[in-house]
């Protein structure tokens, strides 16, 4: 008996040391794995000797966009549209055909645009210039990066053709054929109700409206809330690992203003105590976007920007795409805030972000953290008649709705002139 106890003991005994030992082992591979500050799928981005890479996701590019749907009934309009919404896909389906078989851009003037928007249909002003490759990838399929434009439009020929209009936001307005059906046009038209916006070409007999820029849209009842702003609270773990640091690095210090200032190598990081932070490569390429090849298309540096920045949003706030630019292989992309698709403009004039590329590698970003939600009151805006009278006095310049943002708590919609 009192050998079967002991038999029976030393297998338990037995049994607990394996289950100790192999404890041991993942606590050690766990303990080197935190102490390095990096994680196994970082590991996985180092194994062919690359940098850390900034994937593209084809989700992460949206946009705001007003549009404009004109009818035998007038027009319907939205201010508060973005690419991702639900109300937008039927015009990004149609606008996405019209690029694909563009063929033969010929230049026109902007009153011949003013008059396509006259006959059935469809208006996408994208709030910038941007690549067609760019405005293609956000409705889902592709365009050329040698052209840009900021507004879209697909209208009814007088001979039962459809055309694609360009307008780049300055004097630049083109023309070309496509192969949509005007029945795919009215189609679409078809599900919008209209009657509720106007452009400011439409007031013929307003003296104000005539010193605005035409393409300005008015809608008779726009309705939006107040917002709560603040700076925000990206933290230092989750920005290091964003852009590529050790989360876990201690070359770093704190300057007399407040700025913690981190070092990687040639890399530097400085968070500065209102939310925004900068950072240098110093001529490292350890954080890259993914491209097919050694210099990104457009469509690739603004997908792969837009993913990285993507990782430091949080809560209801949105960055969208302004402007983007090549110089040699160098590629420059500044970016807004918008809330449901209104913008918000800082008071300095400054922008929510800018980043530098070199190639595909990341060479500096600025980069401000606001959180913007709605709150429950609803704004009140100057009636419009009285809005475009004091824009007149500065003629030729658009009057828009956006969120004016001058760093405090409560940050209201405004009519504003651009």
């Amino acid at each position: 008996m009192d050998g079967k106890k002991r038999s029976r003991r030393d297998f338990i005994q037995n049994i607990t040391i394996t289950f100790l030992s192999l404890l041991a082992v993942v606590l050690c591979v766990r303990t080197q794995t935190y102490g390095s500050g990096l994680s196994l799928s970082y590991f996985s981005s180092l194994g062919s000797g690359t940098s850390a890479v900034v994937a593209q996701e084809e989700s992460v590019l949206s946009a705001p966009v007003r549009a404009a749907v004109s009818g035998s009934y007038g027009r319907y309009g939205s201010i508060t549209l973005t690419t991702a919404s639900e109300k937008f896909t039927p015009l990004g389906s149609l606008l996405s055909e019209a690029l694909r078989t563009a063929r033969f851009y010929t230049d026109i003037s902007e009153a011949a645009l003013l008059e396509a928007l006259d006959r059935p249909s469809v208006y996408c002003d994208f709030l910038g210039s941007l690549p067609l490759s760019v405005i293609g990838a956000l409705m889902g399929g592709s365009g050329d990066d040698s052209l840009s434009a900021r507004c879209l439009a697909v209208a009814a020929e007088e001979d039962g053709t459809v055309a694609l209009y360009l307008w780049d936001n300055g004097g630049t307005c083109l023309r070309c054929t496509t192969a949509l059906s005007l029945q795919s046009l009215e189609d679409v038209i078809g599900q919008y109700e209209q009657g509720n916006a106007i452009f400011a070409f439409d007031m013929t007999e307003s003296a104000s409206a005539a010193a605005i820029r035409p393409l300005s849209l008015f809608l008779t009842e726009p309705v939006l809330p107040v917002l709560e702003g603040k700076a925000g609270t990206v933290s230092s773990g989750r920005l290091l690992s964003a852009m590529g640091f050790n989360p876990h690095t201690q070359t770093r210090w704190t300057e007399a203003g407040g700025t913690e200032v981190i070092v990687d190598g040639d890399r530097t990081l400085r968070l500065r105590s209102d939310g925004s932070f900068s950072y240098q490569s110093g001529g490292s390429s350890a954080l890259s976007i993914a491209s097919a090849g050694d210099t990104p298309t457009l469509q690739e540096a603004a997908a792969g920007v837009s993913a990285m920045l993507g990782k430091l949003m949080q809560g209801e706030s949105c960055l969208y795409l302004t402007s983007i630019s090549r110089s040699g292989d160098t590629v420059t992309l500044t970016y807004d805030y918008h809330h449901s698709g209104i913008p918000i403009r800082f008071a300095d004039g400054s922008c929510g972000a800018k980043v530098t590329l070199s190639g595909n590698a990341v060479s500096a970003v600025y980069f401000t953290a606001r959180q913007y939600t709605a709150a429950d009151e609803t704004a009140l805006l100057l009636p419009l008649r009285q809005a475009m009278a004091v824009a007149a006095q500065v003629p030729d310049r658009e009057l828009l709705i956006c969120y004016a943002d001058y760093g405090t708590e409560r940050v209201e919609p405004q009519w504003l002139s651009e």
